[in-house]
């Protein structure tokens, strides 16, 4: 059972860190909030310094995710939380290691084209 739920906790967190960190996604949330504030309140705000915890970073999403998670499945231990601290902590480096495989890929895809050509 600890298996099944490691894995599933770990599948969580690449997909999180791939909604977060590289969809792009988080971007356009946040332009779209700081345009309801500038109509509400016509303050200029840059949607760049716009914070939105905790949804806004892959390490506080993984971490509260994977909370929900495990209170959900009735596998709330002091072990499994400890995994969800560990994967919330590797959250920046499991986005490091996605955008360095999509840059692979392209690579790879390009270099198949000039063969081809």
């Amino acid at each position: 059972m600890i298996m099944n739920t490691l894995l599933n906790l770990f599948l969580i967190s690449i997909i999180i860190c791939f909604i977060v960190d590289c969809s792009g996604i988080m971007t356009d949330i946040r332009k779209l909030v700081a345009n309801i504030i500038y109509k509400k309140t016509k303050m200029k705000v840059d949607y760049n310094e716009l914070k939105l915890k905790p949804i806004g970073c892959s390490l506080c999403m993984t971490w509260w995710t994977g909370i929900i998670y495990l209170l959900c499945i009735s596998e709330f231990t002091i072990l499994n939380l400890t995994i969800v601290a560990l994967l919330a902590l590797l959250s920046s480096n499991i986005s490091g290691l996605m955008l360095t495989m999509k840059d692979y890929f392209s690579s790879f895809e390009n270099w198949l084209q000039k063969l081809i050509s």
